[in-house]
């Protein structure tokens, strides 16, 4: 059988955090008098020929602004400038659904959407009981995604497995129960979106536990299992870090930091975070 081509691979800033941020509010053992770098929040799009299959749909216009971020343009703004059109995208994989990562899922009339299981049973199920747990969702996006399953256009994924040619993903939990990452084989070799099971570089380079979890052990069981899946750091693409809007090359001129090709190469050295 001919293997097919390589996908093209990017990652798209529709949120930015300006400044600096406590590291109390990044990490677990955050020190009082340490900060680190502020958050981009990335969507990601998978293209080859006429297959497109959007990772994740970002965070709301109204959820940015309420806690004081900065709004670089809907999902649908920015996969325009890349000439896609996001009503007619047909696929759309969830890697969680904390809402950075499930706003907008209006924005994508036609398309199925794919989740873990294990992430809509701690979404409706008794994890949500626990105040502790349920401060990581938000209620409307609940109903948003149960709203998708009555509407028969919520799928779900179990555990590993391929979901396309060159797109395999990855039930690694910790961060959220149905924390998943995904493998994408692109012309520079294969590249794992790591989403949230890595927010930033040093996350997984230190094993440093983000201050958001569901389970410590898989969270940092995850970070192992994303630097062996990655292969090298330069593979690695976290969820947040925003060394990946200054590290890769813009997909077009003029995109710089908003919309960046991960099919190639980072710049190097790869600097700390």
């Amino acid at each position: 059988m001919q293997q097919q081509s390589p996908w093209n691979a990017y990652a798209i800033c529709t949120v930015t955090q300006p400044g600096d941020r406590p590291a109390s509010l990044t990490y677990l053992d955050g020190r009082p008098d340490e900060i680190c770098s502020g958050f981009d929040y990335f969507f990601w799009v998978l293209v080859r020929g006429d297959e497109v299959i959007v990772v994740d749909t970002g965070f709301s216009e109204a959820d940015c602004r309420r806690i004081g971020r900065q709004w670089n343009g809907s999902p649908a703004e920015l996969l325009a400038r890349i000439g896609i059109d996001a009503a007619k995208v047909t696929q759309v994989l969830l890697t969680h659904a904390h809402p950075d990562h499930v706003g907008n899922l209006h924005e994508f009339p036609n398309a199925t959407f794919w989740i873990q299981q294990a992430e809509m049973e701690s979404l409706a199920g008794e994890d949500m009981s626990h105040a502790f747990f349920r401060h990581a969702y938000a209620r409307e996006d609940a109903l948003a995604l149960i709203g998708l399953l009555y509407d028969d256009r919520l799928r779900f994924l179990d555990g590993d497995g391929t979901f396309a040619e060159g797109v395999d993903y990855a039930l690694v939990g910790g961060h959220a129960r149905g924390q998943m990452v995904l493998r994408v084989a692109t012309r520079r070799g294969p590249v794992l979106l790591a989403s949230d099971a890595v927010h930033l570089y040093e996350e997984a380079r230190s094993e440093r536990p983000f201050f958001v979890f569901q389970n410590m052990e898989e969270m940092l069981a995850g970070y192992r299992t994303c630097r062996r899946l990655a292969g090298e750091e330069r593979f690695l693409i976290p969820g947040h870090d925003k060394l990946v809007s200054r590290l890769y090359p813009p997909a077009r001129p003029g995109l710089e930091g908003l919309i960046m090709d991960l099919a190639e190469d980072p710049a190097e050295p790869q600097p700390a975070s």
